[in-house]
């Protein structure tokens, strides 16, 4: 599958996750260690951007990712993750790339 990636950027601190940069409106993003080069997390969503800042807890984001080991992942390891996204013209176009990534089951974490 033939994916236009953004290039890797360096995960900001938790205090500056409102400068994670990535569409706004649907896309798909990945993450990985870069000290490891393990990829820990991928995903998909309307609002791809706002669903990144929601590995980090309040108040720096919204700390609303149900899954708590993602969270504490993220919180622990920032440092060492870079991040890239990826816009699509459809929620359907980022389920189809979510759903390819999940194929590959390379990732750390699910979605």
């Amino acid at each position: 599958m033939n994916i236009n990636w953004s290039n890797w950027k360096a995960m900001p601190s938790p205090e500056n996750c409102k400068q994670i940069e990535g569409p706004e409106g649907s896309g798909v993003y990945q993450i990985r260690n870069k000290k490891s080069e393990e990829f820990i997390l991928f995903g998909e969503s309307i609002t791809c951007r706002k669903r990144m800042k929601s590995f980090f807890p309040k108040p720096y984001g919204t700390g609303t990712r149900n899954n708590e080991n993602k969270r504490i992942y993220v919180l622990e390891f920032w440092k060492d993750l870079e991040y890239r996204t990826t816009k699509t013209n459809t929620k359907s176009e980022a389920v189809t790339i979510d759903r390819y990534l999940k194929s590959l089951n390379i990732h750390k974490f699910n979605t």
